[in-house]
C-alpha cells in the first residue's frame, strides 16, 4: 500500500511526508477517521513509505524489497495488532496470533476500508467476542524490546485499540510513552471519543477525513469499472465511507428504497403480524446488511427531510426513488421525521454494540408506527 493507492486526502499525505522531511515523526501516531475510510490505508502507507530504501518525492518507490514486503504485509519490522477472541489459555495465545496474523494480513490487503464487523464477518466470530487482550499488550512489550530486523524502524500498528481491554490499555502506557529508539506505533482509531485520555494524551492525533463524493466516484469508475451513473449514486449515498462504496457497488440493487418503502407502509398501518414477518427477514441477512440497511434509511430519511426545502438541487435523487422521497417527506412532519432518524440512529448503534437484532429492530419498527401513525 503507498499514499499513491489512496484517492484524496492529499494534505494528509503530505502532512506525513513533511513530519519525515523535517525529522518530525512522533513515535506514537492516532489516525482517527470514520467507519470505511481511510485510517488503516493511511497507516499501511506511511509505514511503507518509512521502511522504503528509495523514497520518492511524495511516495515510497513501490519497488525496493521493502516495498514489496509492504505490499504483501510481510516485512519482518512491521507488527499488527487487531481485535480478536481472547485464548483460553495463556499457552495457546501464540498458536491463536499465528493463525488469525495470516487471516488479517488477507483481509487487511483485500480490505483495506474494511471495519470490525467486516473482519467479524470475514472470520465468522459473530459469535465471539474479539478485544485486544491483556496478552496482545505483553506482546506488545515483548515486541518493542526487540531489535529490528533491518536496522531501520520499528513499527506496530494497531487496529480499533478502542477495543482494547483496559488491563491492556494501561499495560502498554509506558512503552507508549518511552518507546525504544525508532519505534513508531501507528494507530488507527474510528471511535476516538471512547479511548482512554491516558493513550489519547501520548500521542499526536491526525484526523482523517471521510472521502469526498467526486474522489469516491472516480475511484469506483477507475478501480472498480463501475458505470459513471452508478458511481455517483453510490458515491452520494457512502456518507464519505470508501468500505461502504465498495459494499453498495458488490450489491447493487439488493437493498433498494421499495425495502424502506415497504417497512415504513407496514408501520402506518400498524400491520404488527408483518412487522414480525419483517423482523425475520431482517434476521437473515448479515450483520453487514443488517448495519447498511438501516444506514441506507437513514440516508431516505435524510433526504425526506431535504425534500422539504423544495429544492430538487438538494434531493438528488431521480425517477421513483425520487418521488417516493418526496411524497413521504410531505406525509410526515418534520418532527416525525426527526424522530425516526433518531431512532433509527438509536438502533444503528445498538446493534454496533452487540444487541439484539430481533428486539432491536423489532422495537424499531413498533416505535416508527407510533410516530406515523401519530
Amino acid at each position: 500500500m503507498r499514499f499513491a493507492d489512496i484517492p484524496g486526502l492529499e494534505s494528509l499525505k503530505e502532512s506525513l511526508v513533511a513530519s519525515y522531511k523535517n525529522n518530525h515523526i512522533a513515535h506514537a501516531q492516532l489516525f482517527n477517521g470514520p467507519v470505511g475510510g481511510g485510517g488503516l490505508s493511511m497507516a499501511l502507507a506511511f509505514a511503507s513509505y518509512l521502511l522504503c530504501e528509495n523514497k520518492q518525492e511524495q511516495d515510497a518507490c513501490g519497488a525496493c524489497p521493502n516495498c514489496h514486503k509492504m505490499e504483501r504485509l510481510i516485512h519482518p519490522d512491521v507488527h499488527y495488532i487487531y481485535p480478536k477472541p481472547s485464548a483460553s489459555k495463556a499457552t495457546e495465545y501464540d498458536k491463536l496470533q499465528s493463525d488469525t496474523l495470516k487471516k488479517w494480513r488477507t483481509f487487511a490487503h483485500e480490505q483495506p476500508y474494511g471495519d470490525i464487523e467486516d473482519w467479524v464477518t470475514y472470520n465468522g466470530y459473530e459469535n465471539k467476542n474479539v478485544l485486544i487482550s491483556k496478552e496482545d499488550s505483553r506482546n506488545i512489550i515483548k515486541t518493542v524490546s526487540m531489535k529490528s530486523f533491518e536496522g531501520d524502524f520499528k513499527i506496530l500498528i494497531i487496529w480499533y485499540p478502542e477495543y482494547m481491554h483496559p488491563a491492556a490499555a494501561n499495560g502498554i502506557l509506558k512503552v507508549l510513552e518511552e518507546p525504544p529508539t525508532q519505534t513508531i506505533y501507528l494507530l488507527v482509531s474510528y471511535a476516538y471519543d471512547t479511548l482512554l485520555a491516558t493513550i489519547k494524551s501520548r500521542t499526536q492525533i491526525f484526523n482523517v477525513a471521510p472521502f469526498q463524493e467526486s474522489v469516491i466516484a472516480e475511484h469506483l469508475i477507475s478501480q472498480r469499472g463501475a458505470d459513471p451513473q452508478v458511481a455517483e449514486k453510490i458515491a452520494r449515498l457512502a456518507s464519505g465511507s470508501m468500505g461502504k462504496a465498495f459494499y453498495e457497488l458488490e450489491h447493487a440493487g439488493s437493498i433498494a428504497y421499495e425495502s424502506f418503502r415497504n417497512w415504513m407502509q407496514i408501520c402506518l398501518k400498524g400491520d404488527y403480524t408483518a412487522m414480525v414477518q419483517n423482523t425475520e427477514s431482517f434476521l437473515q441477512s448479515s450483520k453487514p446488511q443488517q448495519r447498511n440497511q438501516l444506514e441506507f434509511a437513514i440516508a431516505l430519511i435524510r433526504d425526506a427531510i431535504l425534500s422539504k426545502a423544495d429544492n430538487d438541487q438538494l434531493l438528488q435523487r431521480e425517477g421513483a426513488e425520487g418521488e417516493f422521497i418526496k411524497k413521504f417527506g410531505g406525509f410526515a412532519t418534520l418532527e416525525v421525521l426527526e424522530n425516526i432518524y433518531i431512532n433509527i440512529s438509536n438502533s444503528l448503534n445498538h446493534l454496533q454494540r452487540n444487541a439484539s437484532p430481533r428486539i432491536t429492530y423489532m422495537n424499531l419498527s413498533l416505535q416508527c408506527s407510533k410516530l406515523l401513525r401519530s
